[in-house]
């Protein structure tokens, strides 16, 4: 990218990028993304939180809904309550799963209000990430399934786990290729396949640097989610399953940002956006 300069102050200097959110429209770096991250959480966190809390009660509703329907149509008390156990338990791995694609969604859909500096809704947040779910989720499925698939049929062809440790690089490796691969899809629009080939061409030159941020953040995210829960009891639990979604996604979203800028000069699509 060729840099521009600007006569200040007696002579020529480097021309600043505007910034009208969260992050300054040009190549970001680390103290970039963390600092936008916070500023993000500061300015739309309230209403990030409240989005995906609308979104996990109507799925929680649903959940125990189906979990009651199926005891009420059991044969016995007896059998009702193992019915209830056998539905509560895929139910609940579902919600869980629906909580991680929608505070992605809602990242993705946040990203150019929180780079422009434009306002939000809690209500316009979820309509608009509820409609990128599907795709999201298959980015999320589809990446889980590229990293963690040999291994899983390694274990069910009955090979023991030292056999495994060969393939540990291999979906490490394609677990940060195919990172921000969720991102891109609820961004973009982009179906599974295509987010998983978006996300390895903005990665590609650029592995360790992904890793880097994705790293830390999830295993903040692991060791937050052993730690609410233990101080806080269950406000921890309940602030653990807001907040703790939502926090990874940050930063991914801002370095998705910040190679589509360094790869395909975004940052002067989006300051032509933001000029009044």
């Amino acid at each position: 990218m060729e840099r521009q300069w600007t006569h200040r102050g007696g002579g020529w200097l480097p021309l600043q990028r505007p910034r009208p959110g969260v992050v300054p429209l040009r190549p970001l770096g680390p103290g970039d993304i963390l600092g936008g991250a916070v500023a993000a959480l500061s300015r739309y966190g309230g209403r990030l939180c409240a989005a995906l809390f609308l979104g996990q009660l109507a799925a929680a509703l649903l959940v125990t809904a189906a979990a009651g329907a199926a005891t009420v149509v059991s044969l016995s008390p007896r059998s009702g309550s193992r019915v209830f156990v056998w539905v509560l338990f895929p139910a609940a791995a579902l919600f869980l799963v629906f909580t991680c694609a929608l505070a992605t969604a809602l990242i993705a859909v946040l990203l150019r209000p929180a780079v422009l500096g434009r306002a939000v809704t809690a209500p316009g947040l979820l309509r608009a990430a509820l409609a990128r779910i599907p795709r999201v989720l298959g980015a999320q499925l589809l990446a889980l399934a590229a990293a963690a698939g040999p291994a899983a049929a390694a274990l069910a062809a009955g090979l023991p786990p030292t056999v495994l440790l060969p393939l540990a690089p291999v979906a490490l490796w394609l677990g940060v290729l195919f990172s921000l691969a969720p991102t891109a899809a609820g961004y973009e629009g982009l179906d599974p396949v295509g987010a998983l080939r978006r996300s390895a061409r903005l990665v590609r030159g650029a592995w360790w640097r992904t890793f880097a941020w994705t790293a830390p953040a999830v295993a903040l995210t692991v060791t937050a989610g052993y730690a609410l829960p233990a101080w806080l009891g269950l406000p921890g639990v309940l602030a653990a399953l807001v907040l703790l979604p939502v926090f990874p996604q940050l930063p991914a979203g801002l370095l998705y940002v910040d190679r589509r800028i360094r790869r395909e000069h975004l940052a002067e699509a989006l300051t032509s956006e933001a000029a009044p």
